[in-house]
């Protein structure tokens, strides 16, 4: 085989890989060296594609970063690693120097997106112009270049390696580039370099402009089937009882196939859902996500201590439980209200030793050591180096730096050890001999391709700037078609509709047939144990529960209960216990000054009785001995009234009440927000004799509720008004 660039072309599922493979194998076969350079989550797979037939000698897997390392450490030109947190920190120093304090993380992520770009493409500042954002870019990629001194970035070393003399060790006889969709051209140019004495194979689905395919691969075909379910969870439990009957032998009814031949391509969200019933269904599932620092135990707890907005599960991770539980189930965030429920509960010697813990000392270094050391952190180095560089990046606010990068670092991943649960851009470049992929539906499945902040797609076809690749290239189709042929056999499951409605598939599916039970849940009875609705014949508490009744009887029912006090309208519930707390208020004491008249006399939340029901009345207010009476319906700030009969009864009953007195001759009826003006229902007060349309409605609408109420029942009733519950869907119940 004789030293070049074999440009191997073809779409997914063509046969790019086994061609490769064979290649590999007949140098493998003449105790040659292969070196196979793919993304880094390939290298189990490619072990595995070669170690199923046997033991093979002199297979090497890289990426592309470790064939520039290997070839700069045999010329002596390695130099100090610059990490991609150490890129970011760099960046925000340099945006920091430029533009002041203030820089975010999240600004200097951006500017270090680009500028990793830039370099990639063997691009430097001089190409960028000076005006707009692109110069702000411009101007940045200076300093960062400047503060960066010897050390060297990722893209550092791809630029070298394509400078220095190449010398590898030990020699390769054959070296495979595979499972790159594109490579750049500095990427290139350094395989050409090295086709000049090694024969490499490159297997691309688009080839870089100017370079000629050697040979040109057509499709294979690929089982494929749709599958439509009726929503996300009956398509995740089919999904999981496929997997079951694949995996299980065939002495019992499955299928036989080893957990690594089997593969599961899922967006990232649905991951969690999937790994919660691995133990349900008996699964060997395996989280191929990449996995973060922040997941561990031990980042979990130094990510608690460093949020801004401390929460009761942060209060738990770094072991203050008793104010941890209560802040948890109150939900509640943020020191001012971790204080006030601290002091509440009398609990701020447990406060006090959270605040102590987390606040810094003067040597910033030795108080995150002594602190790592308290959270049982075996791995300090780590961590203590992310704080390093956020220290570069703002010495003002590296705590917050130093979250951000945390929050980013990655750990390497583990082996495989059973059936791979992928996010789509890690199932790239691995196939399987059978492959599910969840949420076959339109807008799921996308590149999300989208101009780029700095340079526009007009800027990158001028100048120097054309070696750069245009941001919106339309590859959705590409990416699809990659997904589609991840395996042997292929089946794309899609639920029909979801919470937002329904779904628009990729390809129309056909509804499967049913599997049997996989799950011990599954398997239980298929009555359902259904607990009875609540009963009860004692009297309404008032009569707005009553007409609440009529929404929903079960929400009623749990309003007899604590769970949600009635304290009235937001800001008239500190009446009248806390008038004179609220007089000396800025803003509210004027207001009560001004409307004293009303305010005189007014009775707030009265009660009363009746043989049926009660009537809450929000405020009563008396005049000329009890001849003229003033009903006030209270509301919070800003509110709109609501005395139609359909959404309040009790002022319209109390005036029908109130009119059959002897002694009352008139009744003024009034609408009053917090903080507004008093509003009357209408000019004139109503006397004896009135008959107002709403009372009538309304005693109509009383006399159809009461025999309702005597039914006793307590059954949910859902309709609009649940999205004003605040019960938190307690009556949801799964339908049989």
């Amino acid at each position: 085989m004789k030293p070049g660039l074999y440009p191997l072309l073809g779409p997914p599922a063509s046969g790019k890989t086994t061609l490769a493979r064979e290649w590999a194998l007949e140098v493998l076969k003449r105790r040659g060296r292969v070196y196979w350079v793919g993304l880094p989550h390939q290298r189990a797979y490619v072990y595995r594609l070669f170690g199923g037939e046997g033991a093979v000698l002199g297979l090497e897997f890289m990426s592309f970063q470790a064939l520039y390392y290997r070839g700069l450490a045999e010329v002596g030109r390695l130099g100090p690693l610059l990490p991609g947190a150490g890129r970011v920190a760099l960046v925000g120093e340099a945006l920091r120097g430029l533009y002041g304090e203030g820089i975010a993380p999240g600004e200097a992520r951006l500017f270090a997106r680009a500028i990793a770009e830039l370099k990639r493409y063997g691009l430097s500042p001089f190409a960028l112009p000076k005006d707009g954002e692109a110069g702000r870019l411009r101007r940045v990629y200076f300093a960062y270049e400047r503060l960066k001194g010897k050390a060297l970035d990722y893209d550092d070393f791809r630029h070298r390696a394509g400078r220095v003399p190449l010398r590898l060790f030990p020699r390769p006889d054959l070296v495979v580039v595979d499972g790159f969709r594109e490579v750049g051209p500095l990427d290139l140019r350094f395989l050409k370099r090295l086709a000049r004495e090694v024969p490499v194979l490159l297997t691309l689905e688009l080839l870089p402009e100017g370079l000629e395919p050697w040979q040109t691969l057509s499709p294979r075909p690929v089982r494929k089937e749709v599958w439509a379910l009726a929503n996300p969870v009956e398509e995740a439990r089919h999904l999981l009882r496929a997997l079951k009957r694949a995996l299980a032998s065939r002495d019992l009814g499955g299928e036989g196939l080893d957990p690594f031949e089997v593969m599961v391509v899922a967006p990232e969200d649905r991951i969690p859902g999937l790994l919660l019933f691995q133990d349900e269904y008996g699964l060997p599932l395996y989280d191929g996500r990449e996995g973060a620092l922040a997941d561990t135990e031990e980042g979990e707890r130094v990510l608690a201590l460093l949020n801004p907005m401390p929460t009761g599960r942060d209060l738990l991770a770094l072991g203050f439980s008793a104010l941890g539980r209560k802040a948890l189930r109150l939900g509640l965030a943020g020191e001012e209200a971790l204080a006030l429920l601290a002091e509440r509960e009398g609990l701020l010697q447990e406060w006090q030793a959270f605040l102590a813990l987390r606040t810094p000392g003067p040597d910033l270094l030795a108080w995150a050591e002594e602190v790592l050391e308290r959270l049982g952190v075996a791995a300090k180095e780590l961590f203590l180096s992310r704080l390093r560089l956020a220290l570069r990046a703002d010495g003002g606010n590296p705590l917050a730096w130093w979250r951000s990068l945390l929050l980013d670092e990655t750990l390497p991943k583990e082996l495989p050890r059973g059936v791979a649960l992928l996010p789509p851009l890690r199932a790239m470049g691995v196939r399987a001999r059978r492959v599910y992929v969840l949420d076959w539906v339109a807008g799921r499945y996308t590149l999300g391709e989208g101009e780029d902040y700095f340079l526009l797609e007009e800027l990158r076809e001028r100048g120097l700037l054309q070696g750069l690749p245009r941001r919106l290239r339309g590859l959705d189709p590409l990416f699809l078609e990659e997904l589609a042929t991840r395996g042997e056999e292929v089946f794309l499951l899609y639920p029909e509709a979801g919470p937002s409605g329904a779904y628009e598939p990729l390809e129309k599916g056909i509804r499967p047939e049913p599997l049997p039970p996989s799950g011990r849940l599954e398997a239980l009875p298929e009555e359902s144990f259904t607990p009875p609705l609540p009963t009860s014949h004692a009297p309404p508490a008032h009569l707005e529960v009553l007409r609440r009744h009529g929404e929903c009887p079960f929400r009623t029912y749990l309003e007899r209960f604590p769970l949600r006090p009635e304290d009235g309208a937001l800001g008239w519930h500190l009446f009248p216990e806390r008038v004179d707390e609220l007089s000396q208020h800025p803003e509210v004491g004027p207001w009560l000054a001004l409307h004293q008249e009303h305010l005189k006399g007014m009775v707030f939340w009265a009660r009363w009785p009746g043989e049926r029901f009660a009537l809450r009345l929000d405020g009563v207010r008396r005049e000329a001995g009890g001849r003229v009476v003033h009903l006030y319906r209270l509301l919070p700030p800003g509110e709109d009234p609501d005395l139609s009969p359909r959404r309040r009864w009790t002022e319209w009953y109390a005036l029908g009440a109130f009119l059959q007195r002897k002694e009352v001759e008139e009744v003024h009826l009034w609408t009053w927000a917090f903080l507004g003006e008093p509003r009357p229902f209408r000019k004139n007060p109503y006397r004896k004799g009135d008959k107002p349309p709403q009372l009538e409605e309304v005693r109509a609408l009383v006399k159809e509720a009461l025999p309702r109420w005597g039914e006793g029942g307590f059954s949910p009733r859902p309709g609009r008004h649940c999205y004003a519950c605040g019960l938190a869907d307690i009556c949801r119940k799964e339908e049989v």
